[in-house]
């Protein structure tokens, strides 16, 4: 069974009902009153692969039905932030780590229900490791040769991230 994103039903814009309009081939909701076309609703999480040593932080999710899971910081961007800003305060919200960015690791999609997952490589800067009680019960850094199996990943945005990451090599002067 194919799984549609729900449509808003009126703009966000101007509270008008969106009426079917066929763009690009697709009736699409459209505002007949400022012409803003419902394309696609798409959710973007942003995961960070914070790198100590050989080895990357996870957190051990505690709720709902991932919980006792495993999973990269991270999270939903909200509507006045970049996928970057995101990966910044999601993991420091879940680790207490604030981190610096070391560039685009990995994208992954989830069709259907659509969420497209940004996944950066990432430093510790500052901070001390605490877990934020209400999402995680544990967090620690793995060595790259110790890495949970996929049964115990939270999500497959955490198992594809990680395989980008082990087959990472920096760039060669």
């Amino acid at each position: 069974m194919e799984h549609r994103a729900p449509a808003f039903a009126f703009c966000p814009r101007d509270g008008a009902r969106l009426v079917p309009t066929r763009i690009d081939g697709r009736d699409r909701p459209t505002c007949p009153v400022c012409g803003l076309a419902d394309f696609l609703h798409v959710q973007i999480g942003a995961n960070a692969i914070v790198e100590r040593e050989d080895g990357v932080l996870l957190v051990r999710l505690n709720y709902g039905p991932r919980d006792g899971r495993w999973a990269l910081p991270g999270g939903l961007v909200e509507a006045d932030e970049t996928p970057e800003q995101a990966a910044v305060r999601e993991t420091e919200e879940e680790t207490g780590f604030r981190v610096g960015l070391d560039g685009l690791l990995a994208t992954w999609m989830r069709p259907g229900m659509p969420l497209i997952v940004v996944i950066y490589r990432a430093h510790v800067e500052s901070g001390t490791l605490r877990v934020a009680p209400d999402e995680a019960s544990e967090a620690r850094f793995f060595p790259r040769a110790a890495l949970p199996p996929l049964e115990d990943l939270a999500w497959p945005s955490t198992a594809h991230g990680l395989d980008a990451w082990r087959v990472y090599e920096p760039p060669r002067p």
